[in-house]
């Protein structure tokens, strides 16, 4: 007997790998199809998607509130239709601020502050999750999900727990998400309230330690993470910054003189700057 799929069976597809695409239809039965660069999931029965620009799509939904999304999982290749109900739209709140301050980490690194700008998260229900008929492919075991990650984090503690001077605490630090969680690169920022600025007092896996270099709150995911006090992940950078280009371009507005680089990697593929 096949099991429906879940939302959290199906959580691969909702990291922003590849773009989804919503279909919504207007009070006259006049469809309209647009792609999106992420479907964010909040819990079991609901997703989140941004709300940025009063387009069609928006205009849509206010007046016909139903709408599906096709999205695909970046390992397998199959396609999920998600059946949504429009519910509300929040502007403040924890998944507000959640998906602002991604938003705005990516829009940071491509001098599109004042455009990529979240009005509010528009909150579906999802009604509905029909498989996309298909094959599709087996994940490799270097693409399964990871087990046992509390294990590590509770040898990580332990380690820790064992530190009596700063420095130590650093590279313990650093040392256990390495050999523990297998984080190649990582730093570790302080706050200089001051000045306004983050300087970099630790870091493994770069070419250049980098220690002293310094991070303006508010600049690229490091810097909105410490300014709006919110993790921020972003798991696919190279699209979202593709996607930026795409949409400053369609906007006529010309790269900006300098564009603030990658910290510590010339291009990553994903970011996660935490708030301690």
């Amino acid at each position: 007997m096949n099991v429906p799929p879940t939302l959290r069976s199906i959580r691969a597809c909702l990291e922003g790998a590849i773009p989804a695409i919503m279909a919504t239809c207007a009070p006259d039965g006049t469809p309209n199809v647009a792609y999106i660069s992420q479907v964010v999931y909040v819990d079991e029965q609901h997703v989140a998607l941004s709300f940025q620009f009063f387009n069609k799509t928006r205009a849509n939904i206010l007046a016909n509130p139903y709408a599906s999304v096709l999205v695909l999982d970046p390992v397998t290749a199959r396609c999920f239709r998600l059946h949504l109900r429009f519910l509300r739209t929040e502007a403040e709140g924890a998944l507000f601020e959640r998906m602002r301050a991604q938003l705005a980490g990516i829009a940071s690194h491509n001098g599109m502050e004042g455009v990529f700008e979240l009005k509010g998260s528009d909150v579906y229900a999802v009604e509905r999750i029909e498989p996309v008929p298909g094959e599709g492919l087996a994940p490799s075991p270097a693409q399964l999900p990871r087990a046992d990650l509390l294990g590590a984090v509770r040898l990580c503690s332990q380690r820790l727990a064992r530190c009596t001077t700063l420095d130590e605490l650093l590279q313990t630090l650093l040392a256990g998400l390495h050999e523990h969680l297998h984080v190649q690169h990582a730093m570790v920022l302080m706050l200089d309230a001051q000045a306004g600025h983050l300087y970099t007092v630790a870091s493994h896996g770069y070419t250049h330690s980098g220690v002293g270099s310094e991070i303006k709150l508010g600049q690229g995911v490091i810097g909105v993470a410490a300014r709006e006090a919110t993790p921020v992940r972003i798991s696919h950078m190279t699209h979202a910054a593709l996607y930026s280009h795409a949409m400053r371009s369609s906007l006529g507005q010309s790269a900006p003189a300098h564009e603030i680089p990658y910290p510590g990697l010339p291009a990553p593929h994903s970011q996660l700057a935490v708030p301690l």
